[in-house]
């Protein structure tokens, strides 16, 4: 790792600490917090993107950023319980902070040139005219932080803020992979769409197993206030 991508990352990181101190001030979580859960998300995303990287080509040499997407939410099981801090919130204070990450690789990419967009047509003076995909997939990604944020201070989409992330970030990238130099790794799939509908999948399931657990909670304080009231009245 060269001092620039170092040098990225500790801006990340102070960024990220912000986000979450605001959200955890919200959750009425103890602000300190913030530090080492910013810490921790920046050391557990960046050794996900390398795994993911190394998945999809056998060589440690790059990072591939749904390896954050999908590693945060196991490795951060421990962390919620070293912090003290109920998982569903912690997840929640992740989904932004990870668009944070997302947007400084896409700056990298931008200032480095990789993920290169397509050629959408040809200038009269030869010159091809490409599809600028690293600075749309940054304000991509500053656009879906935004998003969380708000979901977070509404009180209705606490707890499944994660898998919403999920959601939104594999349905834009899906789309937004289709202008990207990119090459089948399964099932005549790129990596990026491929890995897009997984997210969305996991998404999708995470949510729904969030309303079934918060319908049978529901129904089990019901039976429990019911049965008071009969005791109480014999």
């Amino acid at each position: 790792m060269d001092i620039k991508t170092i040098t990225m990352l500790s801006i990340g990181t102070g960024a990220m600490l912000v986000l979450i101190a605001i959200l955890m001030k919200c959750y009425k979580v103890v602000v300190w917090k913030s530090v080492p859960v910013s810490l921790l998300l920046t050391v557990a995303g960046t050794i996900g993107t390398y795994i993911w990287y190394f998945v999809e080509t056998s060589y440690f040499s790059g990072r591939s950023y749904y390896g954050a997407v999908f590693l945060v939410p196991l490795m951060f099981v421990f962390v919620a319980k070293l912090m003290r801090i109920p998982y569903d919130d912690l997840m929640d204070f992740c989904a932004p902070a990870e668009c944070i990450m997302l947007a400084i690789m896409k700056y990298q990419c931008l200032t480095e040139g990789c993920c290169a967009g397509k050629v959408l047509y040809i200038l009269e003076n030869g010159d091809p005219k490409i599809f600028p995909s690293q600075m749309v997939e940054l304000i991509n990604a500053f656009s879906i932080m935004a998003v969380l944020m708000l979901m977070c201070f509404s009180k209705k989409y606490r707890g499944k803020i994660y898998p919403w992330y999920m959601v939104i970030y594999g349905s834009t990238r899906f789309v937004l992979n289709y202008f990207r130099e990119t090459e089948p790794l399964l099932i005549g799939l790129p990596a990026g769409n491929l890995w897009s509908l997984v997210a969305i999948v996991i998404g999708i399931m995470w949510i729904k197993d969030y309303q079934i657990k918060i319908i049978k909670k529901e129904k089990n304080e019901r039976l429990d206030s019911a049965c008071e009231e009969n005791e109480s009245s014999t």
